[in-house]
């Protein structure tokens, strides 16, 4: 972060300066008290499990120079003297506002990314691109909601040339609040799938609450929306600039064709409405992996990157943990780890990427339950099981772990066991840890998935 004068910070967030040097420089912004370093400003948030005004005292011992607070009540008194406080009504929303306003004073392009699936794949992948010429930052790890959108922006500095920053929700109106404190110049929306849909009911209404980033983007920007999501296309009338089309199924503003599984990766042609095409290498696998990149392409060309610098970029791309991630084992066992979400969709596109892949190994399916499917739930893993049937006979076994993949596991007719526990599955598993078996682990994050691949790994 560039540093910030105390005074402007007060400014910024709308508040009072009660105490503290205006001209003192804040280096960093955070609310989480491990993260200070010399020079931060603390914000003490109030509406979790605890309330930050408890820790302002281990906030300066850990190197605050300042707070912003609400509280006047729990300022402690023996607070260093020189120590700086900005007085807020709500210290999230003055957190939310600082950020906001620290966002302009950069003039580089800002692109946002939301959507049920791949968003965070996508985020990656642009990312990866952009940066392939020049500093890019984007958002660490999964910090996209109200707090970490507000955090992520806080983090820019003046070396980067573009911020690619992913904006999650779980409700209708999120979007539009973290839209607004990003202010777009290109955005993208991935897909509109189950994703939260017991919050919202239909996926129409997911759709619009995902369209709540349209409006926010610059009137002279790009909104970039999956073609083969077709909910997409009844709300695409809410951004009036331009809008492009990606898909992998048929002919859009750019797309691709030619998808061919090869050798640590997938190989396809891109092309584009204007006539352009050119074939490329993605060290991923899987029609949704290239479908998924496509954005990267249309963004990288945007910014006036040209087709060699894009092309090799794609063949360096490198995912976040636990996305379609291989891990070989010790015991020469190949684990597919890409339990960190699932929605139907996702977990039907993993399972059929992962049926073209290591024909010479027996292939073991291990799926967890997905989460937040609303009333529907049990319907939605059973239509998982019944669509994986013209694909079951390239599986040794499929295994299901958890309440609501009972449903998959009674809908698939193929060879298969459930079990109520990850222990469970476990015993059952450890015999085809070895050489001649490839596994891919699949669930919700709340199912903890990825602790199976442990426990093998590290089981006598």
């Amino acid at each position: 972060m560039k540093p910030i004068a105390l005074d402007q910070a007060a400014i910024n967030a709308e508040g009072i300066l009660l105490t503290g040097s205006p001209g003192l420089a804040l280096s960093s912004v955070h609310f989480d008290t491990r993260e200070l370093t010399a020079g931060s400003l603390f914000v003490a948030l109030t509406g979790g499990a605890r309330d930050g005004h408890d820790f302002l005292l281990q906030a300066a011992e850990q190197g605050a120079v300042a707070a912003l607070v609400s509280n006047q009540e729990k300022i402690p008194a023996n607070l260093p003297s020189d120590f700086g406080l900005i007085l807020v009504n709500d210290t999230l929303r003055g957190f939310q506002k600082l950020a906001a306003a620290y966002r302009k004073s950069f003039s580089f392009p800002r692109i946002a990314i939301t959507g049920s699936i791949g968003k965070t794949t996508v985020k990656d992948i642009v990312a990866h691109v952009l940066a392939s010429r020049s500093p890019v930052y984007k958002t660490y790890k999964n910090f996209n909601n109200h707090i970490g959108v507000p955090l992520s922006l806080l983090q820019m500095e003046e070396k980067h040339q573009a911020a690619v920053l992913e904006l999650g929700m779980n409700h209708a109106g999120e979007i539009d609040l973290l839209a607004s404190l990003v202010q777009p110049d290109i955005s993208v929306i991935t897909f509109i799938g189950e994703s939260h849909i017991e919050h919202f009911g239909t996926r129409e209404k997911i759709a619009l609450a995902k369209a709540e980033l349209l409006p926010h983007t610059a009137l002279d920007g790009l909104v970039l929306l999956n073609k083969d999501s077709e909910y997409l296309r009844l709300v695409a009338h809410l951004y009036p600039g331009e809008v492009m089309y990606y898909s992998v199924h048929e002919k859009a503003d750019i797309w691709a064709e030619q998808i061919e599984s090869v050798e640590g990766g997938t190989r396809f042609k891109v092309n584009f409405a204007s006539g352009e095409h050119f074939e490329a290498f993605l060290p991923l696998h899987g029609r949704h992996s290239v479908l998924n990149a496509l954005p990267a392409v249309a963004i990288a060309k945007r910014l006036g990157m040209d087709t060699k610098q894009i092309v090799h970029a794609l063949s360096t791309v490198q995912l976040s943990a636990m996305r379609f991630e291989q891990i070989t084992s010790k015991h020469g066992t190949v684990y597919i780890s890409d339990a960190y979400n699932a929605s139907p969709v996702s977990m039907e596109a993993a399972v059929r990427t992962f049926a073209d892949l290591y024909p010479d190994r027996g292939r073991v399916v291990v799926l967890g339950d997905m989460y937040e499917l609303g009333p529907d739930s049990a319907a939605m893993h059973a239509g998982v099981g019944a669509s994986l049937q013209d694909i079951a006979e390239r599986f040794e076994l499929l295994v299901t772990v958890g309440e609501n993949t009972r449903h998959l596991h009674d809908a698939y007719a193929g060879n298969k066991l459930h079990f109520a526990t990850k222990a469970e599955a476990l015993r059952a598993l450890l015999p085809l840890r070895d050489d001649k078996h490839a596994f891919l682990f699949k669930a919700s994050k709340g199912m903890s998935l990825w602790t199976l691949i442990t426990d093998l790994e590290g089981h006598e």
